[in-house]
């Protein structure tokens, strides 16, 4: 298993804790339940553009182990339309969706990956 495969399962697998707890917070927590319907919203955007970044660095790099050389891009105009569209989505339903939650969960795969990386490392020592 690649280094790469091991920390987008351990993403996912903390990823998919946070958002049980959200969800759980949501349904017997109803003073907080925009913004942990907000923080969900915004880690779902986060986990998909954390994982669409690693589809495209293992095909820039598969491409580069074949020796194509063509000029690849990593998708930040479709990462940064999904962030857009989390925040219109809070905007336009505030009902349900808190801004500031959403805006604070588009970075918590980020986080989740630098915390794992911290660990591995640790553990390869």
């Amino acid at each position: 298993m690649s280094e790469l495969t091991r920390y987008r399962r351990m993403m996912t697998v903390f990823i998919m804790y946070f958002l049980m707890i959200c969800f759980l917070a949501a349904a017997f927590m109803p003073r907080v339940e925009t913004i942990a319907l907000g923080l969900a919203l915004g880690t779902v955007i986060s986990w998909i553009n954390a994982f669409y970044l690693g589809y495209k660095v293992r095909k820039m790099s598969d491409d580069a182990a074949e020796g194509n050389l063509k000029r690849v891009n990593l998708g930040f105009l479709t990462r940064a339309a999904l962030a857009v569209l989390g925040i219109f989505l809070s905007m336009r339903f505030p009902q349900y969706f808190n801004t500031y939650a959403v805006a604070g969960g588009l970075v918590i795969a980020q986080f989740s990956l630098l915390i794992i990386g911290i660990v591995y490392s640790r553990r390869a020592e």
